[in-house]
């Protein structure tokens, strides 16, 4: 699978998760949190054998960006990170998928403010059973989703 491939199938969640993780890793390069979160994408990695050579060489290069004020140079960078976190979210196996999709998590919470910038991140896949129904006014509005009974 390519990077970008798998993408189109996210859900909004997903694609700001992937946004995030992007950020976090540049954010984070140069900063005591870079031990942590490069451990975390080369662990994130190891289920795609195909992927791990290109991973290391781009965790090399977000790692000497943090010298530069290359705005232009950090934002590809950030580029490539969601382009790459996107395919694993993508992918189509459960046993890849769902602990890429943990551990980006918990490498977006090491970097301070990065979760604060992505607020599609506190959506999970809300589903409703009920019809919801809207009443009010100018003033105030009330959307009900059935009883409980």
């Amino acid at each position: 699978m390519s990077r970008g491939e798998g993408a189109g199938m996210l859900t909004e969640s997903l694609m700001a998760l992937a946004a995030a993780g992007g950020t976090a890793v540049v954010q984070a390069a140069g900063t005591e949190a870079w031990g942590s979160v490069r451990g975390g994408v080369v662990r994130m990695f190891r289920r795609r054998p195909d992927q791990e050579d290109a991973v290391d060489r781009d965790l090399h290069r977000t790692a000497l960006l943090h010298a530069s004020d290359d705005a232009e140079a950090t934002s590809r960078q950030v580029s490539l990170w969601e382009e790459h976190f996107s395919a694993l979210l993508g992918d189509e196996d459960d046993r890849v998928r769902q602990p890429a999709e943990a551990e980006l998590r918990r490498l977006v919470s090491l970097v301070p403010g990065v979760a604060d910038r992505y607020p599609e991140l506190n959506i999970h896949g809300n589903t409703y059973n009920k019809s919801p129904t809207q009443h009010g006014n100018y003033n105030h509005q009330e959307i009900n989703y059935g009883s409980d009974e």
